[in-house]
């Protein structure tokens, strides 16, 4: 070591440097530290002085129970609680979450954009006609003014048609040929007072041709005409477990013109409708009016004339910007001409979402039916973008059917009341789902479409 470092270390010592006080010795504060003292070392415990007299002084807090009488009211609480939270929050949350998600399409997402490019579109009907269950349909329209429309039900019903339509500007003109079965159409007998235990099953075959035409001359005035043909024949529904109305003892078949005999029919059809309703801010305001009329007239040694008359009038007179008031009437007359008259199929009905909604599709029958619905409709959710809007509807219905109009006073009537709730664009429907109360029974229903 040299003479200098040596001096230097010296000079240290002499000053006190920390870490170069000989053991045993007594520390003095140090200028250079600004007067901080180290802990005194105890030799005999080994342990510092001042850290002993700090902890000593530390104030502990009083030891506390394992749980309080707070926990015991929180503990139940919180055990109800976590599976709302789950169901009412979190589950909510994560449905949304995983909804929203961006993602690639699915296969099925694909495959259905795939057909409806090629111009097949799938489609899932909550029904095709009278019981027939959910349906599922593909249309065929990609050589257009062609298209195929075929459908299956899950109880059997089919519909399955082809043909063409032409329209341009303000008239139109299309041909059709149809095939359609009614797999488990229901009768309960003719009158206002047939009875719900009564109730017996028929399958309808019948095949059709027609040729329509229609102009709209005016603005909300559209007129149809139309010529067709068609065939029926009735049998034992499909499904063995309904009772057949050839084998009830509630009903005389043979009394029944077009239950055991094949019919056969040329039709001929005028429609007139006045439409000044319109759609706005999600709302339809004004009123329609539409008359059909049609002759039937038998064919290939089906001794049968007969012609019916319909009338509708529908109306809507909004409240505010979120409630609404939509009335209907519909009328219709049935008039036999000739030999047998008409088919107990063709006679007017009372029941379903064209007339009764408490009532299944059907319910009664007889020559003249008088229906009176109305619903008060409102809003109970909107987006934010004002895209979409859902109207809860609030429903009562009325109605009866008679051998003729002058006697649907003295004929029993048959209300039905309910309520379901409407998916709207701001022009136009989306889909209803309701649910009717009547004398018997409930009855519920989802549709893609609406009478008014």
């Amino acid at each position: 070591m040299s003479i200098g470092s040596r001096a230097a270390l010296v000079a240290l010592w002499l000053v006190g440097a920390p870490g170069l006080v000989p053991a045993g010795a007594a520390q003095e504060p140090s200028p250079v530290s600004g007067g901080a003292v180290s802990p005194t070392l105890d030799q005999e415990t080994g342990r510092y002085a001042e850290a002993d007299s700090i902890r000593a002084s530390y104030v502990r807090p009083p030891g506390s129970h394992a749980a309080d009488w707070v926990d015991v009211v929180e503990f139940p609480l919180k055990a109800i609680g976590y599976p709302l939270d789950v169901v009412l929050v979190k589950l909510p949350g994560w449905l949304v979450a995983n909804v929203t998600a961006p993602r690639p399409p699915s296969f099925l997402v694909r495959a259905y954009r795939g057909m409806t490019g090629w111009g097949l579109k799938p489609t899932i009907r909550t029904t095709i006609g009278p019981r027939s269950g959910a349906a599922f349909e593909f249309l065929f329209s990609r050589y257009h003014p062609f298209y195929i429309h075929t459908a299956v039900s899950l109880r059997l019903s089919q519909r399955h048609r082809a043909g063409v339509l032409f329209a341009g500007g303000r008239s139109w003109l299309s041909a059709e040929v149809k095939w359609e079965r009614q797999a488990e159409s229901p009768f309960y007998g003719i009158g206002s007072s047939s009875e719900e235990v009564d109730r017996a099953f028929y399958r309808r075959d019948w095949a059709d041709v027609s040729l329509q035409t229609g102009v709209a001359p005016l603005s909300g005035l559209a007129l149809n005409a139309g010529i067709g043909y068609e065939n029926d024949l009735l049998d034992d529904p499909v499904r063995g477990g309904a009772e057949s109305i050839f084998d009830s003892t509630d009903f005389d078949t043979g009394l029944l013109f077009g239950a055991e005999e094949r019919t056969e029919f040329v039709r001929y059809a005028l429609r007139a409708t006045l439409d000044l309703s319109r759609w706005r801010d999600f709302q339809q305001r004004g009123v329609l009016i539409g008359v059909t009329g049609a002759y039937y007239e038998g064919a290939n040694g089906t001794d049968s004339q007969f012609h019916k008359i319909t009338g509708v009038v529908q109306g809507y007179l909004p409240i505010n910007g979120r409630q609404s008031l939509a009335l209907r009437g519909v009328a219709e007359v049935t008039r036999d001409d000739e030999g047998n008259g008409a088919t107990f199929f063709h006679l007017a009905s009372l029941g379903g979402s064209r007339s009764a909604l408490g009532f299944p599709t059907g319910r009664f029958r007889d020559r003249d039916m008088l229906a009176l619905m109305s619903e008060w409709r409102y809003e109970i959710w909107r987006d934010i973008h004002s895209v979409t809007r859902a109207e809860g509807f609030v429903f009562l219905h009325d109605g009866t059917v008679a051998e003729r109009l002058n006697e649907l006073g003295d004929a029993d009537w048959h209300p039905s009341y309910g309520f379901g709730m409407r998916l709207a664009r701001p022009e136009g429907l989306i889909g209803v789902a309701y649910l009717g109360f009547s004398s018997e029974g409930v009855t519920a229903g989802i549709r893609g479409a609406w009478r008014y």
